[in-house]
């Protein structure tokens, strides 16, 4: 191959391996709000508008509860407004389809008191925040790739219930915490420590145990730990939409973008030379045998994000600890979004069988 085509190819995979590494702090709003009428509300763009279930909208100053669809138009998609938790809702704001429910919001949102802490770890203080709790099992929430604590929110009153403390904490490169040494995501191959640190801390306020609670990239991080950190008193995962194997997720977002398939190969070569991560290491369906604690896992069959096929072969792989609920209509995350009670009773099993 000539040399330019060589540096051609090289420049295009590093290209797109930024899509993947680069951390990205800044709300996209694809949705535009046409009309607002009474309880209703009429979006554009987007293309998960019309899911099930109930959702968030949130824009720059504002979010409201979505519930049903009241019906479909041409590119337009009309659903119930349940309540308008601030801002104010109007035609020409600009917003985006929230599975989280409420924004980058802290635990009052759902009534529950909550203390804002700082993780100590060798890269500095974490910002986290603390839910107190009768039990000495706590539950340490890893959110997802470029997210926040507030992916927690939705499943943190089934929690309370149990009586568990709930940490909801950072990891590098989030806003407001520590960068890693290369500013770079590593897709759980370094993130994990920042998630031992956290366990560190909730051992020195009194936990005896934990359980770990990762949604998408989180819950990479999540198993990550696991197989890291063997004397660690972790007594289960709890798995949303989670990537487990790198590679197809990156492959599918090449395809949606429209990369060529060889090129999507040199960006995971490309990645691993930037950020020395192995995605071999990465691919916990290919490490399945080296678990020993039960995990629960979600995952939503209309997953535009991450593809499911590495959870299910997780899943049918160690059938004596996956406990699998398999949701249609709520995309990535949304198996809650699309049946609240279903995903909680899932949630309430699993932790009382610990």
């Amino acid at each position: 191959m000539p040399l330019l085509s060589v540096i051609a190819l090289g420049g295009a995979g590093w290209y797109y391996s930024g899509f993947v590494i680069d951390p990205s702090h800044s709300s996209e709003y694809p949705l535009e709000v046409t009309a607002v009428e009474g309880d209703q509300v009429t979006l554009k763009g987007g293309t998960d508008t019309a899911a099930p279930g109930t959702y968030g909208l949130t824009w720059a100053d504002g979010n409201a509860l979505l519930g049903s669809v009241v019906s479909t138009g041409v590119g337009t998609v009309t659903r119930k407004v349940e309540k308008v938790s601030r801002g104010a809702l109007r035609p020409g704001v600009r917003a985006f389809l929230d599975r989280s429910l409420w924004g980058r919001v802290r635990p009052s949102a759902v009534g529950v008191p909550y203390e804002d802490v700082t993780v100590p770890s060798p890269l500095g203080a974490f910002p986290a925040w603390r839910t107190e709790g009768t039990s000495s099992t706590w539950v340490i929430a890893v959110h997802g790739r470029n997210g926040n604590a507030a992916e927690a929110l939705r499943v943190l009153p089934t929690l309370r219930r149990f009586g568990m403390p709930v940490l909801g904490i950072t990891y590098r490169n989030d806003a407001g915490a520590p960068a890693g040494p290369d500013g770079k995501l590593h897709l759980g191959a370094t993130e994990w420590e920042d998630l031992a640190a956290a366990i560190t801390y909730a051992r020195r306020q009194g936990a005896e145990s934990v359980v770990l609670y990762g949604w998408s990239m989180g819950g990479s991080i999540v198993p990550m730990a696991v197989r890291k950190l063997p004397d660690e008193p972790i007594k289960g995962m709890i798995l949303d939409s989670p990537v487990l194997d790198w590679r197809s997720p990156i492959a599918y977002g090449g395809r949606q973008m429209g990369v060529p398939g060889f090129l999507v190969s040199v960006a995971d070569w490309v990645i691993e030379r930037r950020t020395g991560l192995s995605f071999d290491g990465l691919d916990h369906v290919r490490h399945a045998r080296d678990f020993s604690i039960p995990a629960l896992v979600f995952v939503d069959s209309d997953d535009a994000t991450v593809p499911v096929e590495p959870a299910l072969e997780f899943a049918r792989s160690r059938p004596d600890l996956v406990t699998l609920v398999h949701t249609k209509g709520g995309g990535h995350t949304g198996s809650w979004n699309v049946d609240p009670e279903q995903y909680e009773g899932a949630v309430r099993t699993f932790v009382s069988g610990l």
